[in-house]
């Protein structure tokens, strides 16, 4: 009857195998289209140290290389100014080395190598310990974080404009223009962020002048593949108005082939063991004066 006609089983999976076999189809072919920029990390999001840090682990590894200026000082005097520049290797495995110095005689050398991490000043000597998060995570962002540095200044003055699609060691990038966001011009307010705060409040208070910059995403990763950033401002300070500029330039480098940590020649962390003699050294007193004290009297109803 037709009324009662029923699908079978077979003639209903048909739809269903169909839909799977597309999926499958476009799970092989890359997914979305090329054009597609639903899941892309927008420049704003990508210099963030953290989102930098997973997206180096998803390359597989790279070498990032950064320089930062930074200069201040009075309109019309010289400005003081600090160049940093810094270098992180992190490989397949995630172990990761830095070499950060600047023309002010400082500097460090960090290494993570599986769980012992070594830490040096410039001149002083490495130190090896056991590696406890959240410490070898927070060093590794605090060596990304020259790119950030630049946009938390600029804030919601920079505007991203999307570019043309480019191959950047065979993968698809997207090229970013970076410019003043329209009606951001100089005197404009920006709320503070809530992060802001304490020796970094100046950032808040900070008028933007001018910004130029340009940035490349991978698409699939998010991975700042490189970015050139310029933002100057000027704001109060004790003595009165300053003026001041950050430059930034960053670049990846062996995506995928970077050499495999090695642990580096270190001297273990000594920890003191007169923890108990020092302790009663402090309670001396207060024992003494509890043994010399009178006895209170007992009180019997």
């Amino acid at each position: 009857m037709k009324g009662n006609y029923r699908p079978s089983l077979q003639s209903r999976r048909v739809p269903w195998c169909a839909a799977a076999l597309a999926l499958l189809v476009a799970a092989c072919q890359g997914g979305a289209p090329d054009g597609a920029a639903a899941h892309r990390v927008t420049p704003d999001q990508a210099v963030k140290p953290e989102v930098l840090a997973a997206a180096l682990r998803k390359l597989g590894g790279a070498h990032y290389h950064a320089a930062m200026k930074l200069s201040a000082g009075r309109p019309g005097a010289a400005p003081v100014e600090v160049i940093t520049t810094t270098d992180v290797w992190l490989d397949r495995t995630g172990n990761f080395k830095v070499h950060e110095d600047n023309d002010r005689d400082g500097g460090r050398d960090v290494v993570l190598y599986g769980r012992e991490l070594s830490v040096a000043l410039r001149y002083g000597k490495m130190i090896r310990r056991v590696a406890e998060e959240p410490e070898p995570t927070h060093l590794l962002q605090e060596a990304l974080g020259g790119p950030w540095a630049a946009y938390e200044i600029g804030g919601a003055r920079i505007q991203a404009v999307e570019g043309a699609q480019d191959l950047v060691g065979g993968a698809r990038a997207t090229r970013y223009v970076m410019t003043m966001a329209p009606g951001k011009t100089k005197g404009s307010k920006v709320a503070a962020p809530a992060h802001l705060y304490g020796l970094r409040g100046w950032r808040a208070a900070a008028e933007v002048t001018s910004i130029t910059g340009r940035a490349v995403v991978d698409n699939a990763t998010g991975a700042l593949m490189a970015i050139d950033l310029t933002v100057a401002f000027q704001t109060k300070g004790e003595a009165g108005d300053e003026q001041g500029r950050i430059e930034v330039h960053t670049a990846l480098s062996d995506v995928a082939s970077t050499p495999p940590i090695a642990r580096p020649p270190a001297e273990e962390l000594v920890l003191r063991q007169r923890t108990v003699p020092e302790a009663k050294e402090l309670l001396r007193g207060l024992a003494d004066t509890s043994r010399h004290a009178p006895a209170a009297k007992e009180h019997r109803p």
